[in-house]
């Protein structure tokens, strides 16, 4: 199976597939379509980053499009059905889902670091602060983001984030290939 990722942020594009393999080493992982958060939630521009990401997938059954991005200070849930919507009308038959991480992705990371102790990860305040007071104070996206994303601890993460886990339930749930 083959995750044709659409992110948001320069680190997401390291980053997520590095994620995604830590959920199952078998997946493979196109590189990631990168779209600014303002353009993904344009109907125009979403449905070019899909027909981008679709080039990656051979045919319709050999992949999924998966689009993620940060919730920021927004319910997920305002954002999810109607961008779904567009997703499905531009895929050319490839299954997609979208998801969104409750924050930011840096939420993902201090809930599943094992030296970070935050039990609710996606609670009010700024995830990067806590990564970079971790981190001597200093935190670049592009450069620390996968590198701590290779350290969380899925299990751990899964009981802290719910959002983590709807992911993780989505990413099982795939057909085998």
């Amino acid at each position: 199976m083959i995750i044709a990722p659409i992110v948001e942020g320069h680190g997401d594009v390291a980053a997520l597939p590095i994620l995604l393999r830590l959920i199952n080493p078998a997946l493979r992982v196109a590189q990631p379509v990168r779209f600014p958060k303002n353009r993904l939630l344009s109907k125009d521009h979403l449905s070019r980053a899909v027909a981008i990401a679709r080039t990656n997938i051979p045919s319709p059954d050999a992949g999924v499009i998966v689009l993620m991005f940060d919730a920021d200070t927004d319910c997920p849930a305002t954002h999810g059905p109607p961008l779904l919507q567009v997703m499905r009308s531009s895929a050319g038959g490839a299954e997609c889902f979208v998801a969104i991480v409750v924050r930011e992705f840096e939420s993902w990371i201090v809930g599943g670091h094992p030296e970070i102790d935050l039990q609710d990860c996606e609670a009010a305040g700024n995830p990067k602060d806590r990564v970079r007071h971790h981190n001597n104070n200093r935190y670049s996206e592009t450069i620390d983001q996968p590198r701590y994303t290779a350290m969380i601890d899925i299990r751990r993460l899964r009981a802290r984030s719910p959002s983590f886990e709807r992911l993780v339930r989505r990413i099982e749930a795939l057909p085998a290939q």
